[in-house]
């Protein structure tokens, strides 16, 4: 009688796909800004003005540089300790490195009509699945043995459950806020990228379990 397992597969070509989408959607949410830089008709001399009319697209590029920069951190630590990969897995990371790619067009979106709601929502419903899809396949990674069931691993995955939950409660607030008022949902939009930012300096990310030198 035969018994079929999951196929083990490298994850080296995982880490290529993953590096070259976070570079590529981090890259590509700048060009907005400098094709708008770069439009004809555009006078040097009124650069002050000119900056000032585009500080929604600068602030929108911001916030969402440093929440793809936050989530990347995350997926180097993931997939530092990730032994394996199967099939399943595969296709988990691929919805997730599907809705960071999305993050260019939103992104482009947010700054471009930062006032209208339904851009806001666009923009929130993409962080959420965002950080959802982080969970979901750090998850599957611990409880189908992709990676080892250490201590330190158990953790990070407790410390990124609260940092999805902080961000999906966080992200769905800003996003019900853009039915009443968008210009203050993109203000928690850029709260929240902040927070996220200076908490990946302090967070369970940084820190691995030592093993206890008297055993």
């Amino acid at each position: 009688m035969t018994h079929k397992t999951h196929r083990k597969l490298g994850k080296e070509r995982l880490n290529a796909l993953t590096e070259g989408v976070y570079a590529v959607v981090m890259t590509l949410m700048l060009l907005s800004v400098i094709e708008d830089i770069q439009a004809p008709g555009i006078d040097i001399n009124h650069l002050p003005e000119i900056l000032r009319d585009l500080w929604p697209k600068f602030m929108a590029f911001f916030i969402s540089f440093f929440v793809a920069g936050s989530l990347w951190i995350g997926d180097n630590v993931i997939l530092d300790d990730v032994t394996h990969v199967d099939v399943r897995f595969l296709y988990l990371k691929m919805g997730n490195l599907l809705a960071v790619t999305l993050l260019g067009f939103s992104a482009t979106l947010l700054g471009e009509h930062r006032d209208h709601w339904l851009v806001e929502v666009l923009y929130g419903l993409n962080m959420i699945v965002m950080y959802l899809g982080v969970w979901l396949s750090v998850r599957y990674a611990i409880r189908n043995g992709l990676m080892e069931r250490r201590l330190d691993n158990e953790n990070l995955l407790h410390g990124i459950k609260r940092r999805v939950l902080i961000a999906v409660a966080g992200f769905t607030i800003a996003t019900l806020m853009a039915f009443w008022n968008p210009h203050y949902s993109f203000h928690v939009f850029m709260v929240m990228a902040l927070f996220f930012s200076v908490t990946s300096l302090f967070s369970s990310f940084e820190w691995a379990i030592l093993p206890d030198e008297d055993n």
